[in-house]
């Protein structure tokens, strides 16, 4: 009986590439491990990679962990892995034109990119407001902190810089523009107006200044959730404005004192989420200071202890000097989170030395103890703000 099926005809240097292939993908992580061929830039996990595995006590309970580590560390560092996770990211954005939903990305209109960690978009639509106890709770805390520093002659304010949205809401996805109520009120405007009811602790409110100045030039990236360094002049103007009710000596600078151009660059935090580091970046801007003004020096501070997180060592805390500023001997602790970096580069051209520790729900009594300032600032992100416990903060301070 003849067999209906032809005879397949085999090509023998076909199997032999494919082994080949094979072979090489196989070896190819290795290769790289050893030969650094993955020129990727690194993406943003935020988080820390596993470190080196290493055996802590020679027992099996040792070995066990050793084992462990060995399997983390392999994970978060086998060859072509940051190529891969960028490939992951790039298939992300393009398939649901939204980023990578792990790393809360979203993309808006004309190329703006915003970050919709801690319930963004609820609190941008109003979906989410303080009860009377947690406004309370709020001024408890402040109070608390400036009635402290009252009684040693210390000088306290309450600085909240806006998120992009809060700013730039124009460019948000149209979904999200018609989704908003007319009329909503964010938790950021239930807090000004009910501080200003009831209590008399200096509270910052940034969303004026910046609004008015994106009128003269761009005030945050379009790939990052940072303000840029024009927008952050703006804000430490703005908290100098209002420190020199009370400090004659600080007078506010003005745009003209500076060199400052527009610096076109790639990237930005959110860029790189999504797999788009080389994104360019056109809101970008860079400062130089004209005569007579004498740029501030920066130094890092490596012997702070913080109250929150000390064992983190990704936050840099640093020391600004201005030994120029001899007839303004005006001394500041600040405690902030990433929006802060802007006030380092400008407060020293202010304050005669300025304290920066980067925790932003820090109220460290011995950090301001021991460098005795005139003034002491908080700075807290919006996005961090509506999502923080003050009944958390005030429990941890343990301030009288």
């Amino acid at each position: 009986m003849k067999s209906d099926f032809k005879r397949s005809h085999r090509r023998p240097w076909a199997d032999v590439l494919l082994i080949i292939l094979f072979a090489g993908l196989l070896w190819l992580p290795t290769a790289d491990y050893f030969g650094h061929l993955d020129r990727t830039q690194s993406p943003d996990e935020n988080r820390l990679l596993a470190p080196p595995p290493r055996l802590s006590r020679p027992d099996l309970a040792g070995v066990r962990a050793c084992v462990a580590a060995t399997e983390a560390y392999f994970n978060d560092h086998f060859g072509f892995r940051r190529r891969l996770v960028r490939w992951n990211q790039q298939w992300r954005a393009r398939l649901y034109r939204s980023g990578d939903g792990a790393n809360h990305v979203i993309v808006g209109q004309n190329g703006w990119l915003y970050f919709t960690e801690a319930d963004m978009i609820e609190h941008y639509l109003c979906l989410k407001s303080f009860t009377p106890q947690e406004l309370q709770s709020w001024q408890r805390l402040l109070e608390r902190r400036r009635d402290w520093l009252a009684a040693r002659g210390i000088q306290y304010l309450f600085i909240i810089p806006p998120d992009k949205q809060s700013i730039y809401p124009e460019d948000l996805p149209s979904w999200l523009l018609q989704a908003r109520p007319a009329g909503g009120r964010t938790k950021l405007d239930q807090f000004v107006e009910y501080m200003k009811a009831h209590s008399t602790v200096e509270i910052l409110d940034l969303r004026p200044a910046l609004s008015a100045g994106k009128k003269a030039a761009p005030t945050y990236l379009q790939n990052d959730s940072h303000w840029n360094l024009y927008g952050g002049f703006l804000g430490s103007q703005e908290v100098i404005k209002k420190l020199s009710q009370q400090f004659p000596a600080l007078p506010p600078l003005e745009l003209g004192d500076f060199d400052w151009t527009n610096a076109p660059a790639t990237g930005g935090d959110l860029a790189a989420m999504m797999g788009a580091a080389q994104k360019p970046e056109g809101n970008s801007f860079v400062f130089s200071p004209k005569p007579p003004l004498v740029a501030p020096q920066m130094q890092v501070i490596t012997n702070i202890i913080r109250i929150r997180n000390p064992d983190d060592r990704a936050k840099i805390n640093c020391l600004v000097e201005n030994p120029a500023l001899t007839n303004r001997p005006v001394d500041a602790v600040v405690f902030h989170d990433s929006y802060g970096r802007a006030f380092r580069q400008f407060f020293g051209y202010s304050f005669h030395r300025t304290v920066f520790v980067w925790e932003n729900k820090e109220f460290n009594p011995k950090v301001i103890s021991e460098n005795h300032p005139q003034i002491v600032i908080s700075e807290m992100l919006e996005r961090y703000f509506n999502i923080e416990d003050p009944e958390e903060m005030i429990a941890s301070e343990k301030l009288p």
